[in-house]
């Protein structure tokens, strides 16, 4: 009987729907059976990946239940060695129950593979995750017209509006705003303006904390997570404080990263909900992402020398 070769697609359905099945029964070898080589450093870090969640679900005492994944492709290309590149957008979903309570999180993330083809048909050569690519549901950006200069967006801080922007938005661009390859602070900035908090405009894109929406006029920490991170610890309209525990934190609240610890803040998330343990969920844009758990360690990005800021914003 002739050998059937498995088709070019079959390789990344199995690896979508592997991971759907990693998430509940954590036995990451057998994601990497439709890999070309196992031993690829994408692969160990992958494996790591992998690890490091099976590890946060046990520290979580959580009992997942159910993983889903909808892929859509986005570009499909072949090299002249053979080899097919596939651009894909993967929105996957992960239920799991904790204290008896179902609980869900959500993440679209971009990818590039590779496919080659062997003697047994074809493998993925390569997987990378690709932050740049256009994942969002609205394709179509124009500029957000904000307040005249002086002009206050509300009295205080309203948590359940900045939360329920985060809600509306963690997977889209509100095409009010413009929309950056590196969102995640803009879509911050967002969050908390829409709960009230009022632009601090200056003349000058390294000061205050502005978006008036023509061509680059919009200040750094408006869309900079490092820049972000400097106006919250000055406390400006924001009103925020720094405290050094997440247990104190609440919906509507901001987590600052810095992957490799060194004192460059490269990442923003805003606080949702809170876990039946009351440890904070986030949303975030570049990767966007719904209530996934603040520490990141499920993140491609996590690095063990990761360091958080935690923002409490007052009310009033």
């Amino acid at each position: 009987m002739p050998v059937v070769k498995r088709s070019w697609r079959q390789p990344v359905l199995t690896w979508f729907r592997g991971q759907n099945q990693l998430w509940v029964e954590g036995e990451p070898d057998r994601l990497f059976s439709w890999v070309l080589d196992g031993e690829a450093d994408w692969v160990e870090e992958e494996r790591k990946r992998w690890n490091r969640i099976r590890e946060q679900q046990e520290k979580r005492q959580i009992r997942p239940v159910k993983g889903e994944t909808r892929v859509r492709v986005l570009r499909e290309e072949r090299d002249e060695d053979g080899s097919i590149l596939m651009h894909v957008s993967a929105h996957q979903r992960f239920f799991y129950l904790m204290e008896e309570g179902m609980c869900e999180q959500e993440e679209i993330n971009g990818f590039q593979l590779r496919l080659a083809e062997g003697s047994e048909g074809w493998s993925i050569a390569e997987c990378r995750l690709a932050e740049e690519m256009d994942t969002d549901r609205s394709k179509v950006w124009s500029f957000y017209q904000p307040l005249r200069e002086g002009e206050a967006a509300g009295t205080g801080y309203n948590r359940m509006q900045a939360v329920q922007y985060a809600e509306t938005w963690w997977n889209g661009a509100n095409p009010r705003y413009r929309k950056f390859t590196d969102d995640c602070t803009n879509f911050i900035s967002q969050c908390l303006h829409a709960g009230g908090i009022p632009m601090d405009f200056s003349r000058r894109r390294d000061s205050g904390w502005w978006y008036r929406g023509s061509r680059e006029n919009w200040s750094y920490s408006w869309t900079v997570a490092h820049s972000l991170v400097n106006w919250l610890t000055k406390g400006r309209t924001a009103r925020a404080r720094q405290v050094e525990d997440p247990r104190q934190l609440t919906p509507g609240d901001v987590i600052c990263y810095d992957w490799e610890g060194d004192g460059r803040w490269q990442h923003n998330t805003i606080v949702t909900a809170l876990d039946p343990a009351g440890m904070p969920l986030v949303n975030a844009h570049t990767v966007n992402s719904r209530h996934r758990y603040w520490d990141y360690r499920d993140s491609h990005a996590w690095t063990p020398k990761i360091r958080y800021r935690f923002f409490r914003i007052d009310a009033n």
